[in-house]
């Protein structure tokens, strides 16, 4: 089961689309801390679009794809 992030509604794993409101299922984040000298490095952040490591304030992969893109 996964929970819609915009309306909550509970949908079940085969569905790709929200029964409610019909936003996309959202994909599994792969965003990680940018520093391999810090512990959050091979964790993979809750937050897909989170710019900074919590643990030492590095770039995350996701914010240094988006510099790069400028």
């Amino acid at each position: 089961m996964w929970n819609c992030v915009s309306c909550n509604t509970e949908n079940n794993d085969k569905h790709d689309f929200c029964i409610e409101c019909g936003l996309p299922k959202p994909k599994p984040s792969t965003n990680h801390c940018s520093n391999p000298n810090c512990q959050a490095y091979n964790e993979v952040l809750p937050n897909s679009k989170q710019k900074h490591c919590g643990y030492c304030g590095a770039a995350t992969t996701y914010w240094k794809e988006i510099q790069d893109l400028c």
